[in-house]
């Protein structure tokens, strides 16, 4: 703040989005798919502690600098949740925000969310690493959403090049039911994006 000029500056990242990294070189290996996930997830675990769910986690939305590391942008559908509110609780979000491939069922549906919500867009999101596109992608936006919330339509997996751990990871992110599907912080101990020798 200077006199009456308020000034807002914001970090410089040359390195462009995660999307424009795919639609530039193609699908990515499953070593550069990692990397990648294993920083969204750490921070989405980082907002989900503070009680912020993102609400469009997305490879548009996640920026690479030029030494690699994973950031996420575009808060403009970010929301508040009570740290109280888990998603073991009935209740949430009901208001629709987000994109439509990665958009979660519980958000299409209007049956109450919250940060786990973000967890399902993260599959998308790896999906979207690993194939080229995020899911149902050949099918136009309001018959994806269909596909996705109405007709419990089933996800599909990674390439088969990819490691069993992977499949299992973006599984996970896929459960449909939002009271089983694992948080941010559980994700974070998954043997695929573990940093240390993890328990199976």
């Amino acid at each position: 703040m200077e006199g009456n000029r308020f000034s807002i500056f914001m970090e410089f990242v040359p390195g462009g989005t995660v999307a424009e990294t795919v639609r530039g070189f193609g699908p990515l290996g499953e070593s550069v798919c990692r990397s990648y996930i294993a920083q969204m997830t750490r921070g989405l675990a980082y907002l989900h502690g503070h009680g912020v769910m993102h609400g469009d986690v997305k490879g548009s939305n996640a920026v690479i600098t030029p030494a690699g590391v994973v950031k996420l942008i575009d808060f403009g559908c970010a929301q508040r949740v009570a740290l109280a509110l888990s998603c073991h609780e009935n209740g949430g979000l009901h208001s629709v925000h987000g994109t439509a491939y990665w958009m979660a069922p519980e958000v299409i549906n209007g049956t109450g969310y919250a940060r786990r919500a973000d967890v399902w867009s993260l599959g998308c999101t790896l999906h979207e690493m690993a194939v080229g596109r995020p899911p149902f992608a050949d099918m136009a936006p309001m018959a994806a959403l269909l596909h996705i919330g109405i007709r419990n339509g089933i996800m599909p997996g990674l390439p088969q090049a990819f490691s069993k751990e992977a499949q299992e990871f973006v599984e996970q992110c896929f459960i449909r039911d939002k009271l089983k599907r694992p948080s941010s912080q559980e994700l974070l101990s998954h043997p695929f994006i573990c940093e240390e020798p993890c328990a199976r």
